[in-house]
């Protein structure tokens, strides 16, 4: 083994980030209308949407729609983060359409932090937050 040369890195980037839906065009209308996100392309059984800078969100029709689920400590953890520039606000449009939502929650005990959760129309369950002292490429 050759110990003096410099290992390079073979992994550069996040480039797809998947998830299971029950219906692609209820999805992808539900992620562009509430995140602006835009879709690439879809079919009846999957799709790529994008939101500048970040992967592709990738879905994929599933037969048997049980959305992915993530629990510690006895309670749901997102399987998706999004960051927000008005947490407070972003709250309040889904709670004014009716969406199923979790209340204000502050990260770590932080009053800077606010997140909350919300459900897609396919169960799964995605973190909304602001992070605004976060510096960190790409945050």
């Amino acid at each position: 083994m050759n110990t003096t040369s410099k290992s390079k890195t073979l992994v550069h980037t996040v480039v797809q980030v998947r998830l299971p839906v029950r219906n692609i065009d209820e999805s992808v209308a539900w992620y562009e209308k509430y995140f602006g996100f835009t879709h690439c392309w879809k079919t009846e059984e999957e799709s790529d949407l994008r939101l500048e800078p970040g992967p592709y969100l990738f879905f994929k029709r599933v037969e048997q729609p049980i959305p992915i689920h993530i629990v510690s400590d006895g309670k749901p953890y997102a399987v998706l983060c999004i960051k927000t520039s008005d947490v407070f606000e972003c709250y309040q449009r889904f709670v004014d359409a009716g969406e199923e939502v979790t209340e204000i929650t502050y990260t770590w005990g932080i009053d800077r932090f606010p997140e909350f959760n919300v459900t897609d129309p396919s169960g799964n369950i995605i973190n909304i937050a602001n992070y605004p002292d976060l510096h960190i490429n790409g945050f």
